[in-house]
């Protein structure tokens, strides 16, 4: 008579950590076949509540120790190549083989790229002593953005256990870094304090994120945007750092082309910020998920739009810098500011924010940039008043008191 196997499911059991069993029978399996016959949930069981850290083994041997897949079928990674890895635990379980039983873990590394079962004879608790690990974790109060303290250091942003470097932060000088998450790593007997920081290269390509030790850093917006196609307009520290954004950027030629019609006009970046929140034509200069608010124009009067060259240039962004700049000579010609009146204009400054078919298949920098470029341009002059006759100025294209 072929003997009928019944075996029980559920969330299991370890020892030292309390839990939730539930037990049920499930169909007969062969003798040959590994059954779970108790497991228990350790997902949410932390080592280190205040930093959200999992419990932490490490393989103690050297020897051929294999990861499984839950039905014990299926090899998936052999524990003696991954010494310097901590893994965290998932899940308890037992496993019955005949008249066997044996405790597995449920593990996964720090990214979560692997996980398998491993009879916890083959783990020990606590990091691997080996290699880098990241032994705390803090992703709360995470804010603010940083680049590299010195100008060309060879500052490496590696993944997360040290093994490989993402990115070398001197090719990409211009860029600010965003925190998100702020880690631990120990390595032998020393410790440092590193942070996870992602930003966009050359400001509109490919998104990457590593850690980056602290010390290199600094933190605040980063005066030199060398190297990148695009800044948001809010990413600026004042007038030195824009101008030489706009006169050096690979993108902003038309805007240097426009700004040199008024001779004796300087570029200001409030008035750029103005110009970029409150007369773009078509609300493209400033990508958001919610509705753009104006900002004020305290500091400034008698700020004039000109929101139909705004609207001329982003229906013809495809034309030639040459020929769109024409278009703009012309149409201040006939909005009254002909070559004479822009050079009479030394007590006016300019606000411009210019976005000029830039790359932008990811469509990161416009909400709706539709063909792989990004398009936006907001042109107004003024004049640095600190009263700041409002009555004097145009009023904003979109919003209107």
């Amino acid at each position: 008579m072929r003997k009928r196997i019944f075996t029980v499911v559920g969330l299991g059991l370890l020892a030292t950590i309390t839990g939730f069993i539930t037990e049920q029978p499930v169909q007969a399996k062969s003798q040959n076949s590994y059954q779970v016959v108790k497991s228990k949930d350790y997902s949410h069981v932390y080592s280190d509540k205040k930093h959200a850290v999992r419990l932490p083994f490490h393989t103690k041997t050297t020897h051929t120790a294999y990861m499984w897949n839950a039905h014990h079928t299926k090899k998936l990674h052999n524990l003696k190549n991954y010494q310097a890895t901590t893994w965290f635990l998932a899940k308890s379980v037992v496993l019955k083989h005949g008249n066997h039983k044996r405790v597995y873990y449920q593990v996964k590394n720090t990214t979560q790229s692997m996980s398998g079962y491993v009879w916890k004879g083959y783990l020990a608790k606590g990091y691997s002593p080996k290699g880098y690990q990241i032994v705390q974790q803090k992703w709360a109060n995470q804010s603010g953005s940083y680049y590299p303290r010195y100008y060309g250091q060879d500052v490496k942003m590696w993944n997360y256990n040290h093994s490989k470097v993402r990115v070398h932060l001197k090719n990409f000088p211009g860029m600010n870094w965003y925190r998100t998450e702020t880690v631990v790593m120990r390595h032998g007997n020393k410790r440092a304090i590193y942070y996870y920081l992602s930003g966009t290269l050359r400001g509109n390509g490919r998104t990457v994120g590593g850690y980056v030790w602290r010390g290199y850093l600094k933190r605040g917006i980063n005066p030199n945007h060398t190297g990148q196609n695009y800044v948001p307009i809010d990413d600026f520290l004042g007038d030195t750092d824009y101008n030489q954004y706009v006169q050096t950027a690979k993108y902003q030629k038309l805007a240097k082309q426009i700004a040199a019609l008024f001779p004796y006009s300087k570029i200001d970046y409030g008035l750029s910020r103005i110009a970029a929140y409150n007369y773009d034509a078509a609300n493209q200069s400033i990508m958001s998920d919610e509705e753009v608010k104006p900002i004020g124009t305290g500091g400034y009067s008698n700020i004039k739009a000109f929101p139909d060259i705004d609207r001329y240039l982003l229906k013809h962004s495809a034309w030639s810098d040459a020929k769109k700049l024409n278009a703009v000579k012309t149409m201040l010609d006939e909005a009254g500011y002909d070559s004479d009146k822009r050079a009479s204009m030394a007590g006016y400054q300019i606000g411009i924010q210019i976005i000029d078919n830039i790359p932008d298949i990811l469509g990161q920098i416009v909400a709706s940039d539709g063909n792989g470029y990004a398009n936006g341009y907001a042109i107004v002059i003024g004049q640095q008043d600190p009263t700041g006759n409002s009555e004097n100025n145009d009023k904003s294209f979109f919003y209107y008191d």
